[in-house]
């Protein structure tokens, strides 16, 4: 945030995008900035809600958001970062290590898996070819006559 005092106007400017802001504002971004920022919060939260304890490593492999995005949001104090202990864990599949306790499996296995899922689920749903007609018979009970 740059405060910019011009003829004893102060102006306050967005952290991200350098846009004017309202020097009352409770906020260092604009309301655009800061409604991208606070999507991207949720986001991280909703995982962490899922996942507890789960390291920044691990939200970037699994949301998307960068390291650094995650670390910024530790040190502007609206996240607290946990020590893990439990980091040398290997994947049930494939053996390589897991950057949290929260999975069995690595993400590509786990896509794998997902892709394994849905091509079995499509063998079963697909109707079974038919070779030859059935044919019932039945068979009609004589009574001999002595």
């Amino acid at each position: 945030m740059t405060r910019k005092n011009y003829s004893n106007i102060v102006v306050r400017t967005c952290k991200k995008c350098k846009k004017a802001i309202d020097e009352r504002s409770l906020h260092d971004y604009c309301p655009d900035c800061f409604r991208i920022i606070d999507e991207v919060f949720e986001k991280i939260r909703a995982y962490l809600k899922e996942y507890p304890g789960a390291t920044a490593f691990e939200i970037e492999l699994e949301t998307g958001i960068p390291y650094h995005v995650v670390n910024n949001f530790v040190r502007d104090g609206r996240l607290i970062e946990i020590e893990n202990n439990l980091i040398n864990i290997e994947c049930k599949r494939c053996g390589c290590l897991l950057l949290s306790a929260n999975h069995k499996y690595c993400p590509r296995c786990r896509d794998e898996i997902q892709r394994e899922m849905e091509h079995a689920k499509e063998q079963l749903q697909a109707p079974m070819p038919i070779k030859e007609k059935a044919k019932m018979h039945f068979q009609v009970a004589r009574r001999d006559k002595s």
